[in-house]
């Protein structure tokens, strides 16, 4: 009897002790659970993180089991990220064509959570596959692009760089069999970029020609000179900014006069050259009146509401061609008055630009220009612009 009470004791001492061992042992393996540690973060730039594409985060610690949640910050919708792959250096995942603007990044794994400290800033993009945008239209063509991913609602938007400062124009869509149509706004000329439209997000589809022809009221003024088939050229104010002014004092060329030139479209680097020449002669003590230049480049006039501020005083070149438009006019001297004209470009062969090239405008059919001494002649200048 005694012998079987020892056998008991034993076998309980036995599972106690292998009870005790297997709770040691689970303890060892399983550990403290802590959150995914991840270091040294950089997010990719806004402007690379296209919707519908790969993105690489550059960080330590990252794992291709994570699950990488990323959160709007500006009432878009929330998406967790496909993980493609993780490696020492990062994690290479797939932004979804819903995302766009700000995302607080969290990362998640074995159900704890990490809270990345930078953000991800999905650029408000999406793309049209397979799209095709003719070359050139006319303002008030009705036009087809062709391609896919339209939807109901999108607008195209035409900007140039030649437009007034927050001028742009914008097209209302129909669906068509292979795309989208609209009517090319009115208003529109020169080299256009074109944008897609959808809510904030946009898709750059590349730029359109929109020529124009000598003569075209247009862009603030008349065109009068065009280069590239129309899609570049000069436009000219409707009235001069003075009648009767002498251009400015007689300066030394350098430095206040150094690389005017008299081509075509130099007319507004000219232009800026000698208001910033003018500029420092009266920084170095001496006074002068608005200089003609100055009196062309603060130019503005308001046509069907756009302020159009961007004129200048033309070249050689420049107002010569205008002579040679004029010249083609019937009411010629409506359009532009009988006058000797200013030009920007300075008489070559002189160290001191003691005058400009003028153009003489009281002939009707004859070319004439010469030298106008700057301080002494008082006659007139009209503003152009450039597109």
């Amino acid at each position: 009897m005694k012998r079987i009470s020892n056998l008991i004791f034993i076998f309980f001492t036995l599972l106690l002790i292998t009870t005790s061992c297997k709770e040691d042992e689970a303890t060892i393996l399983i550990g403290d659970a802590i959150s995914p540690v991840i270091k040294y973060v950089s997010m990719p730039s806004q402007s690379s993180t296209i919707p519908g594409r790969n993105v690489y985060i550059n960080g330590i610690g990252f794992s291709s089991e994570d699950s990488i949640s990323c959160r709007s910050l500006e009432e878009e919708a929330d998406f967790t990220a496909p993980v493609m792959s993780a490696d020492n250096y990062g994690i290479k995942i797939f932004v979804p064509e819903i995302a766009g603007g700000e995302y607080e990044v969290s990362v998640t794994r074995n159900n704890l959570t990490t809270v990345l400290g930078e953000h991800l800033f999905v650029a408000f993009v999406f793309t049209i596959d397979n799209l095709s945008v003719p070359a050139s239209a006319e303002s008030g063509e009705d036009l087809v692009i062709t391609g896919e991913g339209f939807m109901n609602g999108d607008q195209v938007l035409f900007e140039s760089d030649y437009y007034p400062q927050g001028i742009s124009y914008v097209a209302e869509t129909d669906m068509a069999t292979d795309g989208v149509s609209f009517t090319v706004p009115d208003g529109c000329y020169g080299m256009n970029n074109i944008t897609l439209l959808r809510g904030k997000k946009t898709c750059n589809m590349g730029t359109i020609n929109i020529p124009v022809n000598v003569g075209d009221q247009i862009g603030g003024g008349v065109v009068f000179y065009t280069s590239d088939n129309g899609v570049h050229g000069l436009i000219a104010a409707q009235e001069n900014v003075v009648n009767e002014q002498v251009f400015g004092p007689s300066i030394q060329v350098d430095p206040y006069a150094s690389g005017v030139s008299e081509d075509i479209f130099t007319g507004k680097n000219n232009t800026d050259i000698l208001i910033d020449g003018i500029a420092l002669w009266r920084a170095a003590g001496n006074s002068a009146e608005p200089t003609v230049a100055e009196l062309c480049g603060q130019y503005s006039v308001e046509i069907n509401g756009i302020i159009y501020n961007d004129w200048f005083l033309g070249s050689l070149n420049e107002m010569t061609e205008l002579f040679n438009y004029r010249a083609t006019l019937a009411n010629a001297y409506e359009f532009v008055p009988a006058q000797n004209y200013w030009t920007s470009s300075v008489i070559p062969g002189s160290n001191w630009a003691w005058a400009y090239h003028y153009v003489n405008f009281w002939e009707s059919e004859t070319l004439i220009t010469g030298a106008a001494p700057c301080d002494v002649w008082a006659i007139a200048a009209r503003p152009i612009r450039q597109f």
